[in-house]
């Protein structure tokens, strides 16, 4: 993870002084899924990362924990509840950094309670803020609670619950606006502007009622598809299709169960190959389609599953590339102002060497590929965009189906 995370910090001090195509294919290799890369068997990282070396729970995921409780669970958890080093330094690091980005505001909220944990780092009892806050009353009050009565009796663990900006009908204090003046466009009216631009866009080619004047290729299907193939109508409204029956392919009785595990495995092993991210699940937003395809060949469904979308004409390979490529192109199609201004912050190289040095070394990498893996995400050539924009209501549609996911594979769109 170190090496991971050193990589991306390098990536990004080279971004903020070279040239746009050089930190775009530096983002891109972050990402990259190749899914004609070899991997070992599922029964061999089944075995290599599925079994707990240090403790046998005796069960696999927490949704399928059973009924009894096991006495030697108990006496390990009353053991280790009891003894002096409950927080490992990584997790007293990770514990300092979150309370450190916090909010000031928050800290009477937090701190009492923190002074109450047996065995809490005294680096984080003895921040500044943090500190002063022991045995404290918070002095401002959610107006929903002040009329409770013994209220100082509330236990620390939910003083939380006494901020008044966590309540749903919170109202900031209003702030004092500089009134603007008004402006208005020096330039007049020009009818010969606008004639020209009828004449160039005339408006009864967007009626309904207007014929197809769609390309011929558009109205062709891709016959090698690859990661770099443009899009063609045709290729979108064929996957579109598929969607319905990989709602059918994840139905199945632990279907999903077997997908989440070979994506734990693949995410431990990319790990111990140096290949991972500090939060590698970011893959999945970035390229969900192929790490789905990752999971459904490591678990030996591919058979399954082409037999489902091979109606449309796709291998597995060839439906992953076309729906990465349908999906980057669809959340460029619906982004609004705000989100081209963050996505372009970003490649820009809005962190510049100072601030990124002040970042603590635990989310340093974490947040480098979160803002590394949003310019990823709304990467597509404007052909792609432009297939796609004819289809986006049966994309929307079938994406609200599947609860925007893909046999539990999260596809985020922006609202």
């Amino acid at each position: 993870m170190k090496r991971i995370a050193a990589v991306l910090v390098s990536v990004m001090l080279a971004g903020a002084v070279a040239p746009a195509s050089a930190r775009e294919d530096g983002y891109t290799r972050l990402f990259a899924v190749d899914l004609d890369a070899p991997l070992p068997s599922y029964q061999e990282l089944q075995e290599r990362y599925g079994k707990n070396n240090i403790y046998d729970r005796r069960y696999d995921f927490s949704w399928n924990i059973g009924h009894k409780f096991d006495d030697i669970f108990a006496r390990t958890i009353l053991t280790y509840g009891t003894s002096d080093k409950r927080l490992k330094p990584e997790g007293e690091e990770m514990l300092l950094a979150m309370v450190e980005a916090l909010p000031p505001e928050t800290y009477p909220y937090i701190g009492p309670y923190l002074h109450t944990v047996s065995g809490m780092s005294p680096k984080i009892l003895n921040l500044p803020g943090i500190k002063e806050t022991k045995n404290k009353f918070p002095e401002r009050i959610a107006p929903q609670l002040k009329s409770i009565k013994n209220l100082e009796f509330l236990s620390p663990y939910l003083y939380y619950l006494l901020m008044p900006e966590i309540w749903p009908d919170y109202v900031p204090p209003a702030t004092e606006r500089i009134p603007q003046e008004t402006t208005y466009p020096k330039l007049k009216y020009n009818p010969g502007f606008y004639a020209m631009l009828r004449r160039l866009v005339p408006p009864e080619s967007f009626y309904p009622s207007a014929e197809d004047k769609q390309p011929f290729h558009q109205r062709q299907r891709t016959l090698e598809i690859t990661p770099d193939t443009p899009l063609t109508t045709a290729d979108v409204k064929a996957f579109v299709s598929t969607l319905p029956k990989v709602r059918d392919f994840a139905a199945k009785e632990g279907r999903l169960t077997e997908l989440t595990r070979a994506g734990i495995l693949v995410n431990a092993y990319e790990a111990e190959q140096g290949k991972a991210l500090p939060l590698n699940t970011l893959k999945d937003l970035v390229n969900p389609c192929r790490r789905l395809a990752q999971r459904i060949r490591l678990l030996g469904l591919e058979n399954e599953f082409v037999t489902l979308i091979g109606t449309e004409g796709f291998r597995l390979n060839e439906w992953a590339y076309t729906c990465d490529r349908i999906i980057k192109a669809y959340r460029v199609s619906k982004m609004s102002p705000a989100a081209v201004a963050t996505v372009l912050d970003y490649k820009q190289g809005i962190y510049n060497k100072e601030q990124l040095r002040a970042l603590p070394e635990y989310v340093k990498g974490g947040q480098l590929a979160a803002m590394f893996s949003l310019v990823e995400m709304y990467r597509a050539p404007l052909p792609d965009v432009m297939s796609v924009r004819p289809n986006r209501r049966s994309i929307e549609t079938e994406l609200k189906r599947s609860d925007y996911t893909l046999a539990g594979v999260p596809i985020a769109v922006s609202p």
